[in-house]
């Protein structure tokens, strides 16, 4: 009896321990990786490991597979003196040969491999490549069966772009930690990343700070909007904001300055304008401007009403941050430190950006995409200017609001939510 324990726990040690360089092997970055073989004195290793990643995650499979089996094997051999029913016995040994199989063959490895995968490979590396040469014909019979199946389901290995994004920002955060690139490079190399992602509504100016005008409006009221929003291309809508006739380009008004300002009909110097979803991914609008040369799209939501515009000075700072000129009034910054643990912040910025600024977990919802949305939410109502509540251990206190909208807020971190490494 304690020998055959003994086999078994063994067995499933053997186990969990092909099962955690099997996940390792999958999830490793090729940055964390050279740096933790480097620090060993094992750099060498490093190409040879990434070149036969394959034959090495299918023979630690192998050996994980070998291993369960002689779990399962050992444990029906020890429960057949026992439980005399032939049934009986296959449905305990199923029973404790899962269990055992699940927690030493999966959980315990995959949650070594998630936190260490690369300090995992890096100490077993000499093992591993050993053991492929010693396995190397079942190496080769395991690859002309994935070949097989390949050809069969007519796939093609080739890189996952999550695989080569996740490497790419591997290598960016191991370049910081160096002092080869600074925090805003990492920053404008993250949004180039999500900017695959990136959907329109996420990046748009709403409808409630749209700038447009009516398509009545006269020559003088065209020039007044044009000069106090500084914009230089401007939305022209009849009756309502969901009815967007043409988009006013302001070098489009050159031609009707002598001219007596009666005259004037904004009809004739609008330009057609171009309508997109609030789903439309920023590269497809990127593309889409440039096939059609025009800087802005108005953005429909779901039932074709107007949600807000887009404009290609939203893609780049969505890559580079914000751009001001000398147009622009100066505003306060979307987020704003006061002190460690006092922060101001625009009741339209994004609540992930929020939570990741603050390490927060504000709930998303369907109702709510922004610091005011969830204000409004939470109270229930448009709360007035000096309204406070808190949520969790934050407090929110508003600190401009119009009658239909919040504008600003002040978050203060509780004492029982400040932890150490909050933005400074």
């Amino acid at each position: 009896m304690l020998l055959g324990l003994s086999v078994i726990l063994l067995a499933a040690l053997a186990s969990g321990f092909f099962a955690t360089l099997t996940f390792a092997l999958r999830d490793l970055s090729k940055a964390r990786l050279g740096h933790c073989l480097q620090r060993r004195g094992r750099h060498a290793w490093l190409q040879p490991t990434l070149d036969y990643r394959q034959d090495l995650i299918f023979i630690t499979a192998t050996g994980r597979l070998l291993a369960n089996i002689i779990v399962v094997l050992q444990i029906l051999r020890l429960l057949e003196p026992v439980i005399p029913q032939t049934w009986l016995q296959h449905l305990a040994t199923v029973l404790l040969g899962g269990l055992t199989c699940v927690v030493f063959s999966l959980a315990l490895p995959h949650a070594a491999a998630s936190h260490a995968a690369e300090p995992v490979i890096a100490s077993c590396v000499r093992f591993l490549h050993t053991l492929r040469l010693a396995l190397l014909p079942v190496t080769r019979l395991l690859h002309a069966v994935d070949r097989l199946v390949r050809w069969a389901v007519g796939s093609r290995s080739q890189p996952q772009p999550d695989q080569i994004e996740q490497e790419i920002l591997s290598v960016v955060e191991e370049g910081q930690k160096e002092g080869v690139v600074d925090s805003q490079e990492r920053r404008m190399i993250e949004s180039v990343i999500q900017f695959r992602d990136t959907q329109v509504g996420h990046i748009m100016t709403a409808r409630p700070h749209i700038v447009a005008l009516e398509v009545t409006a006269s020559l003088e009221e065209v020039k007044r909007t044009l000069e106090e929003s500084g914009h230089s291309r401007i939305p022209v809508y009849e009756k309502t904001l969901d009815h967007i006739v043409g988009v006013l380009y302001a070098r489009d008004l050159l031609r009707h300055l002598g001219r007596p300002p009666q005259e004037f009909d904004i009809r004739s110097a609008i330009r057609p304008p171009i309508f997109v979803p609030e789903t439309k991914p920023l590269r497809d609008l990127l593309a889409e401007f440039r096939l059609q040369k025009v800087h802005i799209a108005i953005v429909l939501d779901e039932y074709g009403g107007t949600a807000g515009l887009v404009s290609i000075e939203d893609i780049l700072e969505e890559l580079v941050g914000e751009i001001s000129d000398e147009h622009e009034p100066q505003s306060p910054a979307m987020f704003r430190r006061i002190d460690d643990n006092t922060f101001e912040a625009d009741a339209r910025l994004p609540i992930a950006e929020l939570n990741r600024q603050l390490r927060l977990n504000i709930p998303q919802n369907a109702d709510y995409d922004t610091l005011g949305g969830f204000t409004t939410a939470t109270l229930g109502r448009i709360p007035p200017a000096g309204a406070c509540f808190e949520h969790g251990t934050v407090r929110y206190e508003v600190l401009e609001a119009e009658p239909h909208r919040v504008k600003r807020l002040r978050i203060t971190l509780l004492p029982q939510a400040v932890q150490p490494g909050n933005p400074a």
